[in-house]
């Protein structure tokens, strides 16, 4: 069921993609009844320009066309914007590999072209900065050059920075740090000659950080405050009773650079572990910021100051920053600023004492975590539809030249027809087996591109269904603190919360993977179970038997798949005797899997079943089904027979038995 309802969705949020390649628009229908000519392709071109960031689906759609159109009437120059484009909207969209491959295309073409043709400039400024981003540097170095060459032929001050900033990046990231140096100062005195505060202003940020990048502290801090004075004396005045800058009139680029002074500054301090500077700057910046009615900064400047303060031990000052950055983000819906102040004042209640307070600030970062996964999820489900969609018109696109390549050939054999009529069938014949060949490819990469699509679909609900574990079995376990804080059982809650925080990052880590080690596993499971019997002492014992001839740390299983059982045998049976019970959990090797037994002395599931109010009874658990749909996923991805069998006991009890094959 839970599988149906996924595909649903999905159908639902890839809708609009469908909608705008069944459905001719306005300007596809406007662009289409044009006459067939060498203006419609660069119409198509503009069209897809346009929109490259907002619809990239609908981009390539108008690209396509214009290429075909290209094609067809032999157009050399429209094919090379068109690759000019598709290099544009793939590096936009982060795929850098074909971006290049694209913008190599065009620039292959654009040969027989003079320097002066703009797509030729424009796709050797951005293959530099596509190599950049694939980390190629040399590569990246080779065509930032000739781009600085084409830039000062042209006299086009903002490229030729451009060109030069890109040389000092690339030169930085192979610890060419003279020649690196070297084209920095040249962008910084190119800005002062053509008098660019905001190029000076960011020309002295590229200085400071390169300096501080090689450890040369006095002048990554003068380009720092140059950076500063700069922007102060072109936009801002000075309080003479604060050394905080304040704005006069509307200053964006005041308070941008101002920003970027206090991030400077901050960094500068942390790296040397001046955290009194550090808490300096960062009150500046919220005063500053609050003075200015920029929230978000302000929200930056009071988390910093949390947690500096919370590494100071000043915990009341931590609190007190932290719980104004948790309102601010709520107000602004930064959930990722207000789970990282969740996590620091949770440790700071610790720290102050103040378990109950620790307890729900942890509870409201539980829900935030599982609401922030969830969200996740969702646009990587969204990302990954969009990505498969483009990566087929891609192929599409590659099919089409295919095809034009064929046509070529065809072309040829048409004209030795008549030279050689049986040689010319022999041609045609090549042809058609061509075709077919390119059409089985094609459908083979279809058939292929499903499947990777249903496997990234699988891995993706297998995910979510691990990171659902996580609050199920979270909140089961704060039942228990909350038991022993209720009976004001102080040193029983400490106990219980030390072993609690051990267990809870033993299983917030293995979350994170498919198959985690058998020893991880079994310590989680022991903790687990000492956590219980603390809780049920006079209700049950325990025992954790482990077959010697097994290699815990080299067997792999996936995670939280017996703790479950566990629970249930803790919950629904042993806790109901009224004498004390027995729990026995298992764990042998059969040939090449694990026999994991879990068996109780407790009431029974009849007995159990009988017990549940009327409410119970209409529900299932929660960890028994996630398991079954673990279960169900785990055996359709690695082809295993992972089982369970769960045995009524004639005695009174439950006997559990999962077998899961062993992976090395």
């Amino acid at each position: 069921m839970k599988q149906l309802l996924i595909i649903f969705i999905l159908s639902v949020l890839t809708l609009p993609f469908k909608e705008v390649s069944a459905q001719k628009d306005s300007t596809f229908i406007s662009i289409n009844s044009l006459p067939d000519s060498d203006d419609k392709i660069f119409k198509w071109i503009n069209a897809a320009n346009k929109i490259s960031e907002s619809n990239p689906s609908k981009a390539v759609d108008y690209i396509e066309e214009g290429l075909k159109l290209s094609l067809d009437l032999d157009n050399v120059r429209g094919e090379a914007y068109c690759y000019n484009s598709l290099g544009g909207l793939q590096f936009t969209l982060g795929k850098f590999e074909k971006s290049v491959k694209y913008y190599k295309n065009a620039l292959t073409l654009f040969e027989g072209f003079e320097d002066s043709e703009i797509g030729y400039y424009s796709s050797l400024k951005n293959i530099g900065a596509s190599y950049e981003k694939l980390e190629e540097y040399e590569t990246a170095i080779s065509y930032y050059n000739k781009f600085l060459k084409q830039a000062k032929k042209k006299n086009e001050e903002d490229d030729i920075v451009f060109a030069t900033n890109g040389l000092a990046r690339c030169n930085q990231a192979l610890q060419n740090y003279d020649d690196s140096e070297v084209y920095y100062q040249q962008a910084y005195s190119f800005e002062q000659k053509r008098n660019n505060t905001q190029g000076i202003i960011n020309a002295s940020n590229n200085l400071g950080n390169f300096y501080e990048t090689v450890n040369d502290s006095v002048n990554a801090f003068n380009y720092f405050d140059t950076s500063l004075s700069i922007a102060q004396s072109a936009t801002l005045t000075q309080n003479t009773d604060s050394i905080v800058p304040q704005v006069n009139g509307t200053q964006d680029l005041a308070v941008q650079t101002t920003n970027t002074y206090f991030l400077n500054a901050d960094n500068y301090f942390g790296n040397r572990g001046m955290v009194d500077e550090q808490i300096q700057v960062n009150q500046q910046a919220a005063a500053y910021n609050e003075a200015n009615d920029n929230p978000q900064e302000v929200n930056k400047a009071n988390l910093k100051l949390g947690k500096l303060n919370l590494q100071k031990k000043n915990n009341k000052e931590a609190i007190e920053y932290l719980r104004n950055s948790i309102n601010l983000s709520d107000e602004l819906g930064e959930l990722e600023a207000k789970e990282e102040a969740l996590e620091a004042i949770t440790q700071a209640y610790q720290e102050e004492g103040d378990y109950e307070q620790a307890l729900l600030a942890y509870q409201e970062l539980v829900k935030l975590q599982d609401s922030i996964q969830k969200e996740k999820n969702k646009q990587a489900l969204l990302a990954n539809n969009l990505s498969l969609e483009l990566e087929q018109k891609d192929e599409q696109i590659e099919l089409l030249l295919e095809n034009e390549n064929l046509k070529e050939e065809a072309y040829a054999l048409d004209i030795e027809k008549r030279e050689a009529e049986n040689q010319n069938k022999l041609y045609i014949i090549y042809a058609l087996i061509g075709i077919l060949l390119i059409m089985t490819i094609a459908a083979i990469a279809i058939i292929r591109s499903n499947q990777k699509r249903a496997k990234t679909n699988m891995l993706l609900e297998l995910k979510s269904l691990r990171t659902q574990m996580n609050p199920h079995f979270i909140f089961n376990s704060l039942n228990s603190v909350n038991s022993f804080i209720s009976k004001n059982d102080d040193r029983s809650a400490n106990k219980y919360l030390s072993r609690f925080s051990q267990l809870m990052r033993l299983v917030l880590e293995n979350s994170k993977y498919d198959f985690v080690s058998l020893e991880s596993e079994l310590k989680i499971i022991e903790l687990y179970m000492e956590l219980e019997h603390l809780r049920f002492q006079d209700k049950f014992d325990y025992e954790l038997n482990i077959a010697p001839n097994i290699e815990t740390e080299n067997t792999e299983i996936p995670p939280m798949l017996v703790q479950p059982y566990i629970e249930n045998a803790v919950w629904h049976g042993l806790r109901y005797l009224e004498h004390k019970g027995n729990l026995v959990v298992k764990v042998e090797q059969n040939n090449n899997a694990l026999t994991w037994t879990i068996t109780d002395n407790g009431i029974g599931r009849q007995a159990s079943a009988e017990m549940k109010t009327k409410n119970q009874k209409l529900g299932k658990s929660t960890g028994m089904k996630n398991i079954e749909q673990r279960l169900e996923i785990l055996n359709k991805m690695h082809a295993t027979q992972m089982k369970t069998s769960i045995i009524d006991l004639p005695e009174g009890g439950t006997k559990v038995i999962l077998e899961i094959p062993i992976k090395k």
